[in-house]
Order: structure tokens, then C-alpha cells, then sequence
């Protein structure tokens, strides 16, 4: 899915950039890039290398490791931003970048593209302290930029922006509402223009839709999930300590030994320091809303704009080991204060050593996948425009991973023309999909070619191959029917419009 939103970003950025909303999924719906997140920020990294190469499967893996250097790289601005040394900020950028939490996430797009989060927080610690105005002009910039990345990654940063807000003004900064409205003026809210025009879309979708986010009893995570890592060590140790789990893990949120260590000597060392407080407070808050002990928070906030856009609270985690990194930096400065300048340097050295070995894993978690497009869907982008595609066979709903890996499958398969499809999978699928999928299955008697019209398909891709010993019926039948012909064919790919044959 996130191939195929990158690749459509990328066509949209060149072809309908106002309209870029209205994706060619889910015919004949419009606004459906909204029915999931649209990676639009992650999209500005993606489409160059789409553009050069049009290599989808590279695009998406160089923007997701993208991300992980701009994840470390803002952490070690913040820690920077907060007076801690260069070795505690390295350690701190490490952390985030490389946490089991937060870098096991690189297959889910959304939740690994948080990048903009601690740049954003580095510009806005600076404009409290300094006052200046081009710090906060690019926290909001920064802001923006994390709204268009990822929905997931601007709820934190909304938390965590408006908690330093409260924190800072409650506790003696001069909160001079003229003159922060004057700094914010006409330019912030050019750069803020883009939250607004990005969350519009979302609540047309959700209108349209009838989507109405509902608490959903058992999401919190078990223990399991808080001890599971897959690093070696965290392997070995669980195995070791633990023994198996009686039940798998739903996700990685064991962040680390050195870093929970440092990050709980942080914490006790640096009670009196502002900054240590504030972010003792964001690690326990973002903590509790996917915990159910001392009480269940996310049961009585899930309903709240913005919150109600997260689904999975475990995924407040990211945020979680960004203080924790924070923390752990805070630690490193105050227990190596007394050492010479190249001694802390060594201890930087041995402690960044430690987390990476703490943090490797072998062999890396990843599948070997090579996206091939169907001939029958080159020679479609040959034809004239605009047309509409459905691909059967359509697998019953009762196998669900099978007709989801179609959607998917027919969703590349239209990257190579971008014309509109029936087809899709997101985060929402609207009961008028599910019902025509439903009619497909048993394509072509006449309920599945009268939904088709209906439906407004002119273009019916079928991959003969898929259908196995049944394709001679299933010919037969197409021919019976008098209502389809066949214009090319291409391998196990045939493509049928409308019409008798002449």
C-alpha cells in the first residue's frame, strides 16, 4: 500500500497537484487518498528517485532509511537545543533512530516517517529561550511538515507541542501573547496552511464514510509486547529469563536495557532541571495511553479530535522513546560532567557501542520483492483516456488475505496507466465496495456484469491463470453472455470491453 501511495503522490505532484485527494482507487469514489494516510512529506523524498528511476520498490525503501537519518539527525538537534554535549546529543539521535520501537517500524510508512517531530520541538525550545522569531516561523514549518508525513506523527506533536507550551508558560516563561502573535503573524500562518488543507480532506472522509472511531476493548498491548524485541540480545535474554511467550507479541516495544537504565538515572539525576521534568512527563503520558495499570487513559481520551485518528494506541511508543532518548542524554551529560572533554568523548563512544550492539539484528527482517506489471496493463496505458479497470478474478470474501492481496495486486497494476479503478485497500472500504467485490466473485453470470455497468467499467482486466482448470467454463461463459469483447490478449492476461463481437 505505501508503494503504491508514494507512486501516486509522485504522478499527482506533476498532474493533479490541486486534486491530488481524488486518487484513482475505489472508483467511483473521489477523495480517496484520504481513506489512509497520504505520505504526501514523505512523497517530496520519494518521487525524485521515482521520477530518475521508476523504481517504486527502491523509492519506498530509500525514503523509509531516510528516515531513519533525519530521526537521529533531530534528536540530536533537540538534545543540542537543550545545552546537552555533543556526545549525549550523538547518543540521543542514536536512540531514535535506532530503537527496536521506532526503527522495526521502517515497513509501516506512516509510523517510522516521525522525523519532523524533535526538529520541531528543537526550534520551539529555542524560540521559548531566545525568543527568536525564525525558530519558531520553522517549528511550525516543521510542524507542517509532519502533518503531511505522517497524521500518526503530528497527533505526538501536537501533545508533546502544546504540554512544553503549558509546562514552559506555567513554570515562568513570559507568555507575551502580543508579541508571540506578532512573531507568529502572516508567515506562520502560510506555513500552518498546510495542516488545514490536509485535515479537510480527512474529515470529508470520515463524514462521507460514516467512519465513527469506537473504543475497542483488548488493543492495549500484553506483556508480551512490552518485553518483545528481535535484536539478538533482547532475543536471548527473553529466551533466557522469560522462555517463550505464551502468546506472540502484537509489536516491538521493548526499547532497550542501556537506554532504560540511563533513561530512569536521567530522570532522578535531573528532578530539578525543567527541561528533565518536561520530559519525564511526555515518556509517562505517551506511555500511558497504551497501558492499562495504574488505570486505562486511552478509555476516556480516545474520542478526542486527533486522538480519535489513532487506532492503535500502542503506537504512542515513538513518542515515548523520544524522551526516553532525551532522558538517557541528560544522564550521559550529568555523570560524565567531571571528565575531561576526550574521556567523555570515550564514554560517548562505549555507550553509543553498547546501544548498537544491544540493537543489531541478524538477518534483518526483510522479504525479497520485485513489483512486475502485468503486459495487459502496458498496453492499457497505450490506450485513450479516461477509462475505468476491474481485474478478475475477484476472490471471495470469505478469504480475506486472498482478495485483499488482490486489491492490492490491481492497485500497482494501475500505477502503469493511472486510470481510475474499482479496486483498493485502505483504511477505510465503504460498504458499496465490499457488496460489489461481493458481486464479482462469481463473474461473468449476469449479477457481476450488471454491478460492472453499473459500477461504470469499461475496461475488464482477467487473468486466465488464476482461474486454473475453470478458465475453459469461465470462457465459455464470457461468450454466452454476448455482452463482452475481448480486444487484447498477452500471456494469462485478457482485456474485455463492452459489446458483441463483430
Amino acid at each position: 500500500m505505501y508503494i503504491w501511495t508514494l507512486a501516486w503522490d509522485s504522478y499527482a505532484f506533476l498532474h493533479q497537484p490541486i486534486g491530488i485527494f481524488d486518487a484513482n482507487i475505489y472508483f467511483p469514489f473521489a477523495n480517496t487518498l484520504a481513506y489512509s494516510e497520504n505520505l504526501i512529506g514523505s512523497a517530496f523524498f520519494a518521487a525524485p528517485i521515482i521520477w530518475m528511476t521508476g523504481d517504486l520498490v527502491l523509492a519506498t525503501n530509500l525514503t523509509a532509511l531516510i528516515t531513519c537519518v533525519l530521526c537521529g539527525t533531530g534528536a540530536y538537534l533537540l538534545a543540542r537545543r537543550l545545552n546537552l554535549s555533543i556526545a549525549a546529543a550523538f547518543i540521543c539521535g542514536l536512540v531514535f533512530a535506532f530503537a527496536p520501537p521506532r526503527f522495526f517500524r521502517l515497513g509501516q510508512l506512516h509510523m517510522t516517517a516521525v522525523q519532523w517531530i524533535p526538529f520541531c520541538l528543537a526550534f520551539l525550545h529555542a524560540y521559548l529561550d531566545r525568543g527568536r522569531r525564525r525558530d519558531l516561523l520553522l517549528a511550525i514549518g516543521c510542524f507542517s511538515l509532519q502533518a503531511l508525513s505522517s497524521g500518526h506523527g503530528a497527533v505526538y506533536l501536537a501533545l508533546a507541542v502544546f504540554g512544553l507550551l503549558a509546562w514552559q508558560f506555567g513554570s515562568g516563561t513570559p507568555v507575551a501573547l502580543r508579541q508571540r502573535l506578532r512573531d507568529f503573524g502572516g508567515a506562520g500562518a502560510y506555513l500552518l496552511f498546510p495542516v488545514v488543507w490536509v485535515i479537510l480532506p480527512y474529515r470529508l472522509a470520515q463524514d462521507e464514510a460514516g467512519l465513527r472511531r469506537e473504543y475497542l476493548p483488548g488493543m492495549q498491548p500484553g506483556i508480551e509486547s512490552f518485553l518483545a524485541s528481535p535484536t539478538i540480545v533482547h532475543q536471548f535474554l527473553q529466551q533466557a529469563l522469560w522462555g517463550p511467550f505464551e502468546k506472540a507479541p502484537d509489536t516491538y516495544l521493548f526499547p532497550g536495557i542501556a537506554l532504560l537504565a540511563l533513561a530512569v538515572a536521567g530522570a532522578i539525576a535531573g528532578r530539578a532541571r525543567r527541561n528533565t521534568v518536561f520530559y519525564v512527563l511526555v515518556a509517562a503520558l505517551s506511555t500511558l495511553m497504551f497501558v492499562d495499570w495504574p488505570f486505562e487513559l486511552w478509555r476516556y481520551v480516545y474520542w478526542m479530535p486527533g486522538l480519535n485518528f489513532i487506532r492503535v494506541p500502542s503506537r504512542f511508543m515513538i513518542l515515548t522513546v523520544l524522551a526516553l532518548g532525551v532522558l538517557a542524554a541528560f544522564a550521559f551529560d550529568r555523570f560524565t560532567a567531571r571528565l575531561r572533554p576526550s574521556a567523555r568523548s570515550a564514554a560517548g563512544v562505549v555507550v553509543a557501542a553498547l546501544m548498537l550492539a544491544e540493537y543489531v539484528v541478524y538477518p534483518f527482517p526483510a522479504v525479497p520483492y520485485r513489483l512486475e506489471i502485468p503486459a495487459v496493463h502496458r498496453w492499457l496505458a497505450s490506450q485513450p483516456r479516461p477509462f475505468v479497470v476491474a481485474e478478475l478474478p475477484v476472490p471471495s470474501a470469505g478469504d480475506l488475505g486472498a482478495l485483499e492481496r488482490q486489491q492490492t495486486a490491481s492497485m500497482l497494476h494501475a500505477t502503469a496507466h493511472w486510470q481510475k479503478t474499482i479496486h483498493g485497500y485502505s483504511g477505510i472500504r465503504r460498504p458499496y465496495h465490499h457488496q460489489l467485490y461481493a458481486d464479482l466473485h462469481d463473474f461473468p453470470d449476469p449479477t457481476s456484469l450488471s454491478s460492472l455497468r453499473t459500477a461504470g467499467v469499461t475496461h475488464m482486466v482477467v487473468h486466465t491463470a488464476a482461474y486454473g482448470i475453470s478458465w475453459r467454463t469461465i470462457e465459455e461463459q464470457i461468450a454466452k453472455s454476448g455482452q463482452l469483447r475481448l480486444v487484447y490478449s498477452d500471456g494469462d492476461g485478457r482485456v474485455y470491453v463492452w459489446g458483441t463481437r463483430n
